[in-house]
């Protein structure tokens, strides 16, 4: 009876001992019943990858990190992965170390190489790091950070400009006072008198006003009268020249003087031709002292 208690015990142990063991690698997320296959990886840095990293094939998980150690010949770090999947690829493959979330947790991608020498279990594979976000955000960071810092000195600069000329125009305040507060005093003092002499300003202003209205009523006055005396004086003319008085209005409404002044122009034009045509006629010239006369 005691020995069959004890053998229960013992089994009973046993069984606790396999499911821990079990349970402890699930937790890991290794699966003890599968066939793995485990491949090796060297790296100078692994820039923080750790165990029980999954590694993935195109996102898909295939294993996981199970080992990292020193390498003994060097400094180097060794990486060992257990691949679950029976899945062929080459030796030539590629693990590459890169970042699967935005906090910098780090993971293993295997990148597979359609090689003609297929990897075995305890084969070495090419070990590589990508850039993840971190080291980009760093990169990007380093660059902001140099053009704040160029930017700062910038910033210094105009600071000493400004402060190089409010001590510029300090020193010419200072010197100036006298002069400027007596040309602030004459301001001052021109102002008030303005400000005293308003009402008269403005007297003089409203005289202005009522002489140049003055003018230009004395102007319009004068320019009528004129124009009124003009239409009469025409007004006298007309009416003379209409009643017949004078030689203009003879001229303008009798015909028989300038039918008469018709007459005296053709027997002008004709004497004219006679005279072109016969100047003996008219004319008598005496070489040796003849005084013939010509009718």
């Amino acid at each position: 009876m005691n020995k069959k208690n004890e053998l229960l015990i013992g089994l009973f142990t046993l069984l606790l001992v396999v499911v821990l063991y079990w349970g402890i690698n699930f937790l890991k997320g290794e699966n003890v019943f599968s066939n793995k296959q485990f491949y090796y990886a060297v790296y100078d840095n692994v820039d923080g990858l750790t165990i029980s990293r999954p590694v993935t094939i195109n996102g898909f998980k295939v294993g996981q990190v199970s080992a990292i150690e020193f390498s003994s010949d060097n400094a180097d770090l060794v990486v060992q992965v257990s691949i679950e999947e029976q899945i062929p690829f080459s030796k030539n493959s590629i693990l590459e170390i890169y970042d699967s979330d935005i906090m910098g947790s780090k993971s293993l991608e295997l990148k597979l190489d359609k090689g003609k020498v297929l990897a075995k279990s305890g084969d070495t594979l090419v070990g590589s790091v990508a850039n993840g976000i971190t080291s980009e955000v760093s990169e990007q960071f380093g660059s902001v950070k140099v053009s704040l810092d160029q930017l700062i000195i910038s910033f210094d600069d105009v600071l000493k400009e400004i402060k190089n000329l409010s001590s510029t125009a300090n020193r010419l305040l200072s010197a100036n006072e006298l002069k400027l507060s007596s040309s602030l005093e004459s301001i001052e003092s021109i102002s008030k008198t303005i400000e005293n002499q308003t009402s008269s300003i403005n007297k003089i202003i409203s005289n202005l006003d009522s002489v140049s209205d003055s003018l230009s009523e004395i102007k319009y006055i004068s320019i009528s009268e004129n124009i009124n005396s003009t239409t009469v004086e025409l007004e006298k003319i007309i009416s003379k020249i209409n009643n017949s008085e004078g030689t203009v209005s003879k001229l303008v409404n009798q015909d028989s003087l300038h039918l008469q002044l018709t007459r005296v122009l053709n027997t002008a034009d004709k004497l004219l031709l006679d005279f072109k045509a016969n100047p003996k006629k008219y004319v008598s010239v005496s070489v040796f002292g003849n005084n013939k006369k010509v009718n």
